[in-house]
């Protein structure tokens, strides 16, 4: 019996050593990233450590003694819940828990554990019953906290790389749950049978005191993996930005210029030719003197959707300024591929736009170069597009001036 006594402490040594260990970790981690959920799961692993402690006391055989060791025991329960509630509350909205929130859960838990503590004690003459009463109470709030945390977690994303958090505190949360029911169900066959105070309750509570670690453990993986997931978001969000069209979210001129090298690398290893199109639009400055800016960005949009739609997955459209466009064709195998192509965004540019009810007719100029037929490099075939684009815009005012004088001397 003594070396079993003696047992007991050292694994609530072991239970305190790994509360606080947890804690301490998950309070430098909040600190690193500015995890507020990480704080509150800190708070519930020192409370957790705290009523593992208050086992090994049993306060006296005083009245006052015995409520001071079911309320403390209670209180620290009834914290770990709440601030557990709290962690897992900040993984589904982070704007949810606030201070106030956070105050009152701690009022919560205070009320609790003073009403809990005090149902105990109305058997304190009976130490059977009244350990019965205390289990189950501190049971049955194990299993409603865990409902709540189920249903709170099950409104948190968990999109592939976040799933090993949400598989451990699914596993953990029926764990917790099963041996809270176990708990319950021992206090009540305790309260039932011949037994005395001396049920071991330790090997109960160490599997339990595990449990909850690891909800908790799954709690942190989950919001870490969340904060990772959010940042590697903004990432991306931010170098689609900076290599993005602001208006048109088309690649800029920098991404047009590198994917056009990069086609031109791979056109000189395959031996295969590379199209490029220089795409001006037809009197655009007259649609924004007409109609409006607004109506100037939306046919810019409008454009840059068709143009996108027209060409192949392995092609580039960019927007490189004002109403300028370039067209990216690789592994073309001919002339007349490059020729199929102008006829395409040609036809794609003869259109109507639809704006506040407004129908603006869209027009524009092509130009083409074919690597390696009229440059050898990037750069000189983009100047050889932008001057096959001028010599298509002087064709077309010719023949459009042509049309015109034709009208008149047919009136």
């Amino acid at each position: 019996m003594d070396t079993i006594a003696l047992a007991v402490p050292v694994v609530v040594g072991l239970e305190l050593a790994a509360a606080l260990g947890l804690a301490w970790l998950c309070w430098r981690l909040a600190a690193r990233r500015d995890l507020l959920a990480l704080r509150d799961i800190a708070r519930a692993f020192v409370a957790l450590g705290v009523s593992a402690v208050l086992q090994l006391f049993d306060g006296g055989d005083g009245v006052r003694e015995i409520a001071s060791r079911e309320f403390g025991l209670s209180l620290s329960i009834w914290l770990y819940l709440g601030f557990m509630i709290l962690g897992a509350a900040q993984l589904a909205s982070n704007n949810f828990v606030t201070d106030k929130v956070r105050r009152d859960a701690v009022l919560g838990a205070v009320l609790s554990a003073v009403l809990s503590s005090g149902i105990s004690l109305i058997a304190v003459g009976e130490p059977v019953v009244q350990d019965t009463i205390a289990n189950a109470l501190r049971a049955g709030g194990t299993g409603v906290a865990c409902l709540i945390i189920a249903r709170v977690v099950s409104r948190a994303p968990a999109p592939p790389k976040m799933l090993l958090g949400a598989s451990v505190v699914r596993v953990a949360l029926s764990l917790v749950t099963i041996l809270a029911a176990v708990r319950a169900g021992v206090a009540m066959f305790q309260s039932y049978s011949q037994f005395s105070r001396a049920v071991q309750w330790q090997p109960l509570l160490t599997v339990e005191f595990l449990a909850h670690c690891a909800l908790g453990v799954g709690l942190v993986i989950w919001i870490l993996d969340r904060d990772w997931a959010l940042a590697d978001a903004s990432i991306e969000s931010a170098e689609h930005r900076a290599a993005s069209d602001a208006l048109t979210g088309l690649p800029n001129r920098t991404i047009v210029l590198d994917r056009l090298d990069m086609a031109v690398a791979s056109a000189q290893r395959s031996g295969t030719l590379v199209g490029v199109l220089f795409i001006d639009l037809d009197d655009f400055k007259a649609v924004n003197d007409r109609h409006g800016h607004a109506a100037g960005d939306a046919v810019l949009c409008a454009v840059g959707v068709r143009l996108q739609q027209l060409l192949r997955a392995s092609d580039t459209v960019g927007r490189i300024g004002g109403d300028e466009f370039v067209a990216i064709s690789p592994f073309l195998r001919s002339t007349a591929d490059l020729d199929v192509v102008v006829q395409k965004v040609r036809d794609a540019l003869r259109t109507v736009v639809l704006h506040e009810g407004m129908s603006i007719p869209v027009d524009g100029s092509v130009g083409a170069a074919l690597f390696p037929r009229d440059a050898d490099a990037s750069t000189a075939l983009l100047a050889a597009a932008d001057a096959d684009l001028y010599r298509d815009k002087n064709v077309r005012r010719l023949q459009s001036r042509q049309r015109a004088e034709g009208h008149v001397r047919s009136a």
